[in-house]
């Protein structure tokens, strides 16, 4: 389905700050940026994912829908999600990993995508050694990240790792699925996963030097 807004401008001239939708986002000195353009209601957890994957010296991002539902309304496609605080805060980042949700409430699944194919191997060895299940995503496919205008895809680098999570994947890691109390209620699942990708993330970055 089309977005309703072809870009942040008009979805900013339509509504609301702090009403409809709120930015959060923390600078840190490591180079590691998780975050999500589709957190709060669009895309259920990924908020929790991006602000509980960042250690102290990580960075992170979330644009957050708030509206009582209908929260969809707000998606914007990661190529054209232009919000500016994202598109100055992101390449600043050697290392990004974006959390995004996708509709399959009957399979626990994580589909990875990105241009950056060692980061994307390594998140794929970690899955399977903590027993989470995980495929590799096509290149053709519009939930591949694979376009160089992805925001994933403007760090310092030119690549990052889009991790697309199944509905089921995702109520999973909460103890009460609701926008006030998923924060308050992640489990041992959801840091089975955040931990698995940082430890892929840190064998990433341990490469570079």
């Amino acid at each position: 389905m089309a977005d309703t807004y072809p870009n942040f401008a008009a979805l900013a001239a339509a509504r609301s700050y702090r009403t409809d939708y709120s930015l959060s986002m923390k600078q840190g000195k490591s180079g590691i940026v998780y975050f999500t353009p589709h957190g709060g209601g669009i895309e259920t957890g990924c908020s929790e994912l991006a602000e509980f994957s960042a250690d102290l010296d990580d960075s992170y991002y979330m644009f957050e829908a708030k509206l009582s539902s209908g929260n969809g309304v707000l998606h914007i496609t990661s190529t054209n999600f232009d919000e500016p605080n994202a598109r100055r805060f992101i390449p600043k980042h050697d290392i990004a990993v974006s959390y995004h949700g996708y509709g399959d409430s009957a399979v626990k699944n994580t589909k990875i995508g990105g241009l950056d194919s060692q980061l994307r191997k390594f998140v794929g060895e970690e899955f399977t050694a903590a027993g989470i299940p995980w495929e590799q995503e096509p290149e053709g496919s519009n939930i591949a990240g694979a376009e160089p205008d992805n925001i994933v895809n403007v760090t310092r680098r030119g690549k990052g790792v889009q991790l697309e999570i199944s509905t089921l994947q995702r109520t999973s890691f909460f103890g009460t699925n609701t926008g006030a109390q998923r924060r308050n209620t992640t489990n041992q699942e959801f840091w089975n996963y955040v931990n698995a990708v940082k430890r892929a993330v840190a064998r990433h970055k341990s490469t570079f030097y």
